[in-house]
């Protein structure tokens, strides 16, 4: 296990917490391939339901190591070597199937918010700071930030965050829909788990169906034939059973724990 990453895994919910804060949680190559693992690992284990990702210190993350960064930019190829991995480990946490929560207390710059982007849900504290300030320096998103970000918050708002390299609040940024939820900074942490938690009791399988079924592109006719399709094995399933028992029962359901995996065309 790789100091710079720190997990613990309660009550169905993993928490990896990026642990560099002397260096704002900046990803350098040990850091991005210790998070992959950690993803594809937490993927296998039945144990684990909900994953949250956050950062030690004052920052979620402050984007790239730029140490690291302008020595492999002396040769294209390591660079390009490097930046492949981030898409490997940022891929890893889009298609894992387990809801996946970015918790931001601090800063998200550039390459942190490219890593907060790749997350389901985006969750922070009121005086988090957010921005793609890679123009600032002259650099370009390289963590899929040009896709992912017009994916959030449309093409026009994402171009003027990423020409302009505005740092906005978390209150900004939950009214452009790159944040989900802003809690208050006292009370931040034990929202965060009461949300995790929740989530962490849902219907594993569902949560698999629907975080697939809303994140793949295609068209539209064979999305709703696969929502369709694929929707009859939850539909019809032991989840879906307990839950309605459970209505009519008045009781707390009890739902399973195996993810569904879900084919689609």
């Amino acid at each position: 296990m790789s100091q710079s990453l720190c997990t613990d895994l309660v009550g169905g919910v993993l928490t990896l917490r990026l642990n560099r804060p002397g260096q704002m949680n900046a990803l350098d190559s040990e850091l991005i391939a210790a998070l992959g693992d950690e993803i594809a690992s937490a993927s296998l284990n039945r144990d684990v339901r909900v994953l949250l990702l956050t950062g030690s210190g004052s920052a979620f993350c402050a984007g790239a190591d730029l140490d690291e960064a302008r020595g492999l930019s002396k040769d294209p190829k390591d660079f390009e070597t490097w930046l492949y991995s981030w898409k490997k480990t940022f891929s890893r946490l889009e298609t894992i199937g387990k809801p996946t929560l970015a918790v931001v207390d601090g800063w998200a710059l550039a390459g942190g918010l490219e890593l907060a982007l790749a997350c389901d849900i985006v969750i922070a504290s009121e005086s988090s700071r957010l921005g793609d300030v890679h123009i600032r320096h002259g650099l370009v998103p390289g963590g899929g930030g040009t896709v992912r970000l017009p994916d959030a918050v449309g093409r026009r708002v994402a171009r003027w965050l990423m020409f302009t390299g505005a740092i906005i609040t978390a209150r900004e940024a939950m009214g452009i829909g790159l944040v989900q939820a802003v809690f208050s900074d006292d009370e931040f942490n034990v929202k965060v788990q009461e949300l995790a938690a929740g989530i962490s009791r849902a219907s594993a399988p569902a949560l698999a169906f629907m975080k697939e079924m809303t994140r793949v592109g295609g068209d539209t006719s064979d999305l709703l034939s696969a929502e369709i399709d694929q929707g009859v094995l939850i539909l019809c399933g032991i989840d879906a059973k307990e839950g309605l028992e459970s209505f009519v029962g008045k009781r707390t359901p009890r739902f399973s724990e195996a993810p569904l995996s879900v084919e689609l065309p």
